[in-house]
């Protein structure tokens, strides 16, 4: 739980200053390793932060991120959910879709970006974190 919440702080302090939606990263990893109903609200929460930031609408962002996790859980039932391909394939799409909902420029580099952070930091987290515990 800790490492999830230095990356949140780290997160969220660099979302000011780039647009790589590093966040929806974030929340796939989370969404695929603890599998808990606290990631709803961990999206929620970043992405109201994140429209506060930006100077958005409040609630297009969380809602956004919502629907990502809310994805996730649902192909959970048909597919393999904890291998580095999935977490590739998921963040890339969500990405993709977040940058192109919010009409930024260069959409597939920072989708391509985006998704390496993301298995680096699913590969940290699983060798951390013993995937056959029951804590998880």
């Amino acid at each position: 739980m800790i490492p999830i919440t230095l990356l949140t702080l780290f997160i969220v302090a660099i979302s000011g200053i780039t647009t790589i939606p590093f966040s929806i990263g974030l929340l796939a990893v989370s969404t695929v390793l603890f599998k808990k109903s606290w990631v709803f609200f961990l999206a929620l929460g970043l992405g109201l932060f994140l429209d506060l930031i930006s100077i958005r609408s409040l609630g297009y962002t969380g809602l956004i991120f919502t629907i990502f996790v809310f994805l996730i859980w649902l192909y959970e039932r048909k597919f393999e959910i904890q291998t580095t391909a999935f977490v590739f394939i998921s963040t890339s799409l969500g990405s993709l879709a977040y940058l192109k909902i919010f009409d930024y420029q260069q959409i597939f580099p920072q989708a391509l970006v985006n998704s390496l952070l993301a298995i680096l930091f699913f590969k940290l987290l699983w060798l951390r974190l013993d995937p056959h515990s029951e804590t998880i």
